[in-house]
């Protein structure tokens, strides 16, 4: 699905209005156009995020909170811009509601994060109908929720508010189709990976073919990255994309080296045989 067949067909579905007139350039977006694609000219420049506040003076930076702010400039040290699933991580741990501008094909897709909620505002539900050319996106800007998060009450399924959808599928889209095909950085070094404790066996989801045998096979043993691109139907790149997802879902559990081992040793420590004959007692 292109992001034309998107405006045309969501216009209308979702409770905000929409201009026709779309803004070329960027800036912060209002509240009449944060359910629909617009267009943009050419390739869109990244925010820099490596400036101080006080030579930017932008508006997102001056309402963004610290924290936010922080992990943005860390993420993005030489102002070309922050990986878009490294924000994503960021934005979900820090449970901020945040507007991301995400630029594919020509076209801007604003998606507002409700992490606290487990929801995200959007055109269209990304896990039902994945836009074209996922691998090429990339995060042009963050800025402060235009909206509310949605009320508790409706955040029911068959209550959902308009153009508001389960996180979970946001996450695997971007996850396991997204431009980053290598570990987060969260997750890189010597370490050896499982599936969390208490992981729900949800159907919302279930992944299929190799990618579903994985985790399978993560619920019973713990594995390093090279391990795990070596089982049948896996290599590095969707390892890594798995592994990934399962963290940004926090359904992944992660132990270092020096603990896995720690482990395996107490894991053997009762089958160890006793020394004999023992010293001291008399043998006839």
């Amino acid at each position: 699905m292109n992001a034309d067949d998107v405006s045309q067909a969501h216009r209308s579905s979702c409770s905000t209005p929409v201009d026709d007139q779309w803004p070329i350039e960027g800036g912060a977006m209002d509240a009449s156009e944060d359910t629909v694609p617009r267009p943009v000219a050419g390739r869109a420049p990244a925010w820099d995020w490596s400036k101080p506040f006080e030579a930017s003076e932008s508006w997102s930076e001056s309402v963004l909170s610290e924290s936010m702010l922080d992990e943005l400039r860390r993420l993005d040290p030489e102002g070309a811009g922050a990986d878009l699933t490294e924000a994503l991580a960021v934005c979900l741990r820090l449970g901020e509601p945040i507007l991301l501008s995400i630029e594919l094909d020509s076209w801007v897709w604003p998606i507002t994060l409700f992490p606290d909620r487990g929801l995200y505002r959007a055109p269209i539900d990304w896990s039902k109908a994945t836009p074209a050319g996922l691998a090429r996106a990339r995060l042009l800007d963050c800025e402060p929720a235009l909206h509310a998060p949605p009320q508790p009450g409706r955040s029911r399924r068959s209550n959902m508010a308009p153009c508001h959808y389960r996180i979970e599928g946001l996450i695997w889209a971007l996850a396991l189709q997204g431009p980053r095909s290598s570990l987060l950085g969260a997750l890189q070094g010597p370490l050896h990976f499982g599936l969390a404790a208490g992981a729900g066996d949800d159907a919302e989801w279930h992944l299929p073919g190799a990618l579903g045998s994985a985790l399978a096979r993560l619920r019973d043993t713990t594995a390093t990255l090279a391990e795990i691109a070596r089982w049948p139907g896996l290599d590095a790149m969707r390892a890594s994309r798995l592994l990934n997802g399962l963290h940004l879902s926090s359904r992944l559990s992660v132990v270092n080296d020096h603990q896995w081992r720690n482990s395996q040793q107490a894991a053997w420590s009762d089958t160890v045989p006793s020394r004999w004959p023992y010293r001291g007692v008399h043998r006839p």
